[in-house]
Parts: C-alpha cells; sequence; structure tokens
C-alpha cells in the first residue's frame, strides 16, 4: 500500500480514479461517515436534509445514518481531508454528490441523493428517494 493512500483509509476518505472520455479529466474522492441516532451529528445531519426546500420529507424517524459525500476536482482531496462529514456543507461544486441512508432495525431503509447544481445561486437538489420496507409475508407483498 502506497505511503498516500494509508492515510486515506485512515480518513475514511478514498480517491477514485479519473474517469476516461472527452474533455479534462476529473479526480473524485468520496468520504463514508456512519452516525448513531440520538447524537450530535444525527440530529445535523436530519436537520440539513429537513432544511432542503426541494427533498422529500423522511417518512421513518432517524436510525443509523451513513452518508456518502462524493467530492469533484483535483482539490477534491484537499477539501475532503480540512472538512469535517457534519455539518454538510452549504456550498459544493458541479458533479459532487450526497447521499444520506437512513436504516431502522427490521429492514427499513430510506435513502436521499442529492447533486450540487449550479445556477439561480447554486444548491443541493435532490435526484434520487427510495424508501424500502421488509416483505413479510412473500404471498402478500403489499401489505406492511
Amino acid at each position: 500500500m502506497s505511503l498516500l493512500l494509508a492515510p486515506l483509509l485512515a480518513l475514511g476518505l478514498a480517491p477514485v480514479p479519473a474517469v476516461a472520455g472527452a474533455g479534462t479529466p476529473t479526480a473524485f474522492v468520496e468520504h463514508v461517515s456512519h452516525h448513531r441516532a440520538g447524537t450530535r451529528e444525527a440530529t445535523a445531519i436530519m436537520g440539513w436534509l429537513d432544511g432542503l426546500p426541494d427533498a422529500d420529507r423522511r417518512v421513518m424517524e432517524p436510525g443509523r445514518l451513513t452518508v456518502r459525500q462524493r467530492r469533484v476536482g483535483y482539490d477534491a482531496l484537499a477539501r475532503a481531508g480540512a472538512t469535517t462529514p457534519v455539518p454538510l456543507p452549504g456550498s459544493g461544486a458541479p458533479g459532487e454528490r450526497i447521499t444520506i441512508t437512513n436504516a431502522l432495525p427490521g429492514g427499513f431503509i430510506e435513502t436521499w441523493t442529492l447533486q450540487w447544481v449550479s445556477g439561480d445561486g447554486g444548491g443541493w437538489k435532490q435526484t434520487d428517494y427510495e424508501m424500502h420496507a421488509p416483505v413479510i409475508e412473500p404471498e402478500r407483498p403489499q401489505e406492511l
């Protein structure tokens, strides 16, 4: 393992290779963090999510939260290492993405994916929302 990669992995940061194709190559850095319900961090994450005007409202109480932040650009590593995962950023760069997963015991899961969009002042815009509940009786999958 390289001397540079070991400290990145210890911080929960991992560089993702540049995407091949036309145009300027782009570097990505992804940071993943986990937070238990009731912690200061979990409360801040839910507050950030609830404060987004166009995001789907959560259906479930907070459980175990996983935050996956993808930063873009050659300075992404420096920016990711200089900031903590909470509070979540108020700004970003085009192509940056945040995914928040709320998992409760029993298999109930909610996931929001947001991407930074430039223009009109920029902002985090929801691009996907999913809610999954376990199937209790496979012969009656529509009933919870």
